[in-house]
């Protein structure tokens, strides 16, 4: 198996976490929904430490989906620059979160097209739904 270990800084802010989650446990009373404070420190580990969805529910003992789900709702923060020459540029990677995607093309002749992705369509599949319905340009 492929387990990568995590640093320093990785492992101090999970642990943070973990101990906020062991500490609401305690004190929660029945059924209780988990706090949007909570939610949003699983969260920040994704965006901002990198760690995997798989790693932070196993380790705070949260269901996978409901973390998956919070994950989408809640789009990375993005430092905007201050209006200076000296600043910096710096790029953010997309999010790592998949989607299927499915579209689905019929021509009035009956021919029909089905393309499926995992993750973002390539532009191609703009250009292969145009030769399909219009045919060679």
């Amino acid at each position: 198996m492929n387990k990568t270990k995590l640093t320093g800084e990785q492992d101090a802010a999970l642990e943070k976490v973990a101990q906020q989650f062991a500490v609401w446990r305690e004190t929660r009373t029945k059924r209780e929904r988990i706090p949007d404070s909570l939610w949003s420190g699983a969260v920040e580990l994704f965006h901002c430490y990198g760690l995997s969805i798989n790693k932070i529910a196993r380790t705070l003992r949260l269901n996978y989906t409901d973390l998956k789900l919070h994950i989408a709702e809640t789009p990375p923060v993005v430092m905007q620059p201050i209006e200076d020459e000296s600043a910096t540029f710096f790029e953010l990677d997309p999010p790592l979160i998949t989607t299927d995607c499915v579209i689905e093309m019929e021509k009035p002749s009956g021919a029909k097209l089905r393309m499926c992705f995992r993750g973002r369509a390539d532009p191609v599949a703009i250009d292969l739904g145009r030769y399909f319905l219009e045919g060679l340009p």
